[in-house]
């Protein structure tokens, strides 16, 4: 497969500004039909504004928390204020809002462009462990694209090395007796064919209290690092992520028969 053109600094900033711009709509979308919620809540815990401004001084996941931050709270207090003027109208806040929010985030490019803090925490390739294992005999796991500009889905070599190497630090490292994750990809077909039949019998519920994470949240990023449209369009039309995330995990033992069996170049 031929190399995808990598990301430019301005579509970099594309995907900055469109990503604010839909979270600005899903906020008002949520606020109107959960009206007990605090406004303040839903922003911080619901969408990651806040780390796509200049006022985030860290890397792209910050450490610390900064909500307390005056000019922050001076954001959060305009943003209400806005909601209210439009009296929850989603594309008048989403304009008004974008239109209050730009500077910020278009201070924060250039910064975020070269921060490679995300993918360099990742141990195994597209694949982060916890640090912990869990009470259940569960290491947890995340995912992330670490094949951009193309896709880890593109090289079933890689796929196979990257779950090898969990495996091991699983089975050396923390005497686990599953690997497990809550992602959206795990409400995709794709995904699901990496996994034996046991992942897939111990799929829970979508979950759909959202959160601001990837878990969440990475499914309108594509390969590429940029704004995945298609996915956006799906939520503005219905309100709905086009996915939300379910958690499953599977044995170990089960999980390395597999990935040394299947034929993943059929995926």
């Amino acid at each position: 497969m031929a190399e995808a053109a990598p990301k430019t600094m301005e579509e970099h900033l594309d995907y900055l500004l469109s990503m604010v711009r839909l979270k600005l709509f899903f906020l008002a979308r949520w606020q109107k039909e959960h009206p007990e919620e605090d406004f303040a809540c839903i922003l911080r815990n619901r969408v990651d504004i806040f780390r796509k401004t200049d006022l985030n001084p860290e890397a792209r996941t910050p450490v610390g928390s900064y909500f307390d931050l005056p000019a922050w709270r001076r954001v959060e207090d305009r943003l209400r204020e806005i909601y209210r003027m439009v009296k929850g109208d989603e594309t008048c806040f989403e304009e008004w809002g974008f239109d209050f929010l730009r500077p910020l985030v278009e201070r924060r490019c250039e910064r975020d462009f070269y921060d490679c803090s995300s993918i360099s925490a990742y141990q195994c390739g597209f694949l982060r462990y916890n640090l912990k294992i869990g009470p259940d005999g569960t290491l947890g796991f995340h995912i992330s694209n670490d094949r951009a500009p193309n896709s880890f889905f593109d090289d079933p070599d890689h796929i196979r090395d990257c779950f090898n190497r969990l495996l091991d630090v699983a089975e050396l490292d923390f005497h686990a007796e599953y690997i497990g994750t809550s992602t959206w990809l795990n409400s995709v077909p794709k995904w699901l064919s990496l996994f034996p039949q046991e992942w897939r019998d111990n799929l829970g519920e979508p979950d759909t209290d959202v959160r601001w994470h990837y878990g969440f949240w990475g499914q309108f990023i594509n390969a590429r690092g940029a704004f995945n449209e298609r996915a956006a369009a799906v939520l503005r039309t219905t309100g709905k992520l086009p996915y939300y995330p379910r958690r499953s995990r599977c044995h170990v033992t089960g999980m390395r028969d597999y990935v040394n069996s299947v034929d993943y170049p059929a995926i």
